[in-house]
């Protein structure tokens, strides 16, 4: 019995597929966002596994790593496998599974750069100067922004499925960055670093420990790596972008913790679960009506912001 894979189209997506497809069960993939399942825009059915997405009880398996999800499907349920702890839906999968006794060829630098993406454990190097799984991870990662270029040779759900086969028969990441494909990528996003920068410098404020970028009034958003902000601004301990959702029909809120400086107690999952959104204790996402855009990001601001606690 094969399965469709609903995943979202990043690195954990990728990985997750990977996993699935050494053990030979998947046939088919979907990427998704994570409100099309929330709202049923994508129709899930008990040949759907999916992961690092919201419950739905119609699926066959959904495996995840999602705090808020505790909180939105409390108690057990039999085709629901989540790990709150785990770094990754990737490794929720390879820990189910049996690990590297399940997954031999699986290397274990892919699957610490899953955990290390995923749970977006980077240094200040590592944001300013990405390479091997991170400048991967970055390229493929849709708030980098590449996928607003539509001038590449494949497109992006061609280069998913390229980088799933790419995965499993490139177990060295310079194999796989040095792919036509992935360097036409790598250069355009070195390219757009110095006008990304300029543009996070224009877009930005600050209110207390919390930078708001709002990139409604932004005719380009220029490619870059979304941790940037954080080296831009060391004194901002939690962000939040606001920006268009898809055609313009709603404003979206993307809020998550600095990690270079995790000190904020504020859990941001739960703040965007109050607005139907979710996510983690470090990071989420709520779509709203255009009409109540200012109050709620108001409040949301006011949610984040924390004073510092200051050692006696």
């Amino acid at each position: 019995m094969k399965y469709r894979l609903v995943t979202r189209s990043d690195f954990d997506g990728l990985v997750c597929a990977v996993l699935l497809r050494k053990l030979d069960m998947i046939d088919e993939i979907t990427f998704v966002h994570p409100r099309d399942v929330q709202t049923g825009a994508v129709n899930i059915t008990e040949q759907d596994i999916l992961t690092n997405l919201p419950y739905d009880p119609r699926a066959h398996r959904v495996y995840d790593h999602h705090h808020s999800e505790t909180l939105r499907n409390p108690g057990e349920h039999p085709n629901h496998v989540i790990d709150p702890e785990a770094p990754s839906a990737a490794r929720v999968i390879y820990n189910h599974f049996g690990g590297k006794e399940r997954f031999p060829t699986i290397s274990d630098d892919l699957m610490t750069a899953v955990d290390q993406a995923d749970s977006a454990d980077y240094s200040l190097t590592d944001i300013l100067s990405p390479t091997g799984w991170t400048l991967l991870n970055f390229l493929m990662d849709s708030r980098t922004g590449l996928g607003r270029f539509r001038d590449f040779r494949i497109s992006n759900y061609q280069l998913m499925m390229m980088l799933i086969d790419a995965c499993i028969e490139h177990p060295d990441v310079q194999d796989i960055l040095a792919l036509p494909d992935v360097a036409e990528r790598a250069t355009l996003f070195h390219d757009c670093s110095a006008r990304f920068v300029e543009q996070l410098h224009r877009v930005s404020r600050m209110e207390g420990d919390v930078v708001i970028i709002d990139l409604r009034e932004e005719e380009i958003i220029e490619a870059g790596n979304r941790f940037m902000v954080y080296a831009l601004f060391p004194e901002a301990r939690v962000s939040m972008h606001v920006l268009w959702g898809r055609q313009k029909l709603n404003t979206v809120f993307a809020c998550g913790k600095s990690i270079l400086d995790r000190t904020s107690p504020v859990d941001i999952g739960e703040v965007m679960l109050r607005y139907g959104g979710g996510g983690h204790i470090a990071a989420g996402t709520c779509q709203v009506p255009h009409d109540e855009s200012e109050r709620i990001e108001r409040e949301i601001i006011d949610a984040l912001r924390t004073e510092r606690v200051v050692p006696a």
